[in-house]
This record gives structure tokens, sequence and C-alpha cells, in this order.
């Protein structure tokens, strides 16, 4: 049997295929790398990940979710990972070392540690926003913190699925 020859047509319809599938592919999926220690022991510093983008296009945020969200820092645009504490509607009470959610205990088996290092606080989650906390308590930049607050959901790139 002959061997074809590729033509510079077949090449560029090959390369545009593949462009196409990539960003159809990209709209729906990221890969991400975790930086820092926030989220011990659950997600580790350089951990791969995939972020599912359209999770909340689909449904509604849920508690425990680990999402991927924008944020405006000084320093330009950072993206956080975090666990979904609060929902809309949701008061968050936190005091000696306790998260309460609507002044019910929160169980989080999967915290590094107690929390230290807290003052009290009362925050009432405002509609179109989550309240999001690290797991790593005492060494995590979250919604306790004024310079972070409650993120809009629409700042929510998307959803964790799968991490190993």
């Amino acid at each position: 049997m002959a061997k074809q020859k590729d033509t510079l047509l077949d090449s560029a319809v090959e390369l545009g295929v593949s462009l196409i599938i990539g960003y159809t592919i990209s709209r729906f999926i990221r890969i991400a790398v975790a930086r820092g220690e926030s989220m011990l022991p659950t997600i580790k510093h350089n951990q791969p990940m995939v972020v599912d983008c359209k999770a909340y296009k689909r449904r509604q945020p849920k508690r425990h979710d680990l999402v991927a969200f924008k944020t405006h820092q000084k320093k330009g645009y950072k993206m956080f990972l975090k666990r979904v504490i609060g929902l809309p509607g949701d008061t968050i009470t936190i005091q000696e070392g306790q998260v309460y959610v609507n002044q019910e205990l929160l169980n989080e088996p999967y915290l590094k540690e107690p929390m230290t290092r807290t003052k009290k606080l009362e925050i009432t989650v405002k509609k179109g926003t989550i309240f999001v906390m690290g797991d790593n308590r005492n060494h995590s930049l979250d919604s306790r913190s004024k310079a972070l607050g409650l993120v809009d959901i629409e700042d929510v790139v998307g959803v964790i699925k799968k991490f190993k």
C-alpha cells in the first residue's frame, strides 16, 4: 500500500481541530497546582488537581465544597483554594476555636489541628456570597479576615473534583 503524504492543509486542519478541542475542554475543566499550606492536610503544597469550572452553573454551592476562586489582592489577580463553610443566609459564629453554622457546631473531621488564633466572630452570609475557610485554620487567609471577607459566588472558578 502506498504511503500518503501529509499536506500543509492536512496539518492546518489537524492543528485547528486540536485547538478547538483544547479550548472546549478548558471551558469545563482546569488543571491547577496548589500553593501554600492553608488547605493542609486535605491539599498539599504543589499538589495538582482538577477543577470543574462549570459546577456552579449546574448546581448551587454546598457546604464543604472545595472551591477555587479569584481574589483581587494588592499584587493583582490571585486564585485561592478554600472550603465552603457558610452558604447565603447562614449565620456563622466562631468562638473558642469552634465554628457554628446557624447555632449548630460544625463537624470538621478534615481539620489539621484545633483553631488557636481566633477572635469571636459572628457574620450572616449575604445573598450571592459564600463564607470560606482553609482546613489549616491557624495558617489560612480566609473569610475571617477583612482582607478577604465573603467570596462572591461569581468569583468561584470551580469546584475541586479530584486530586491525588
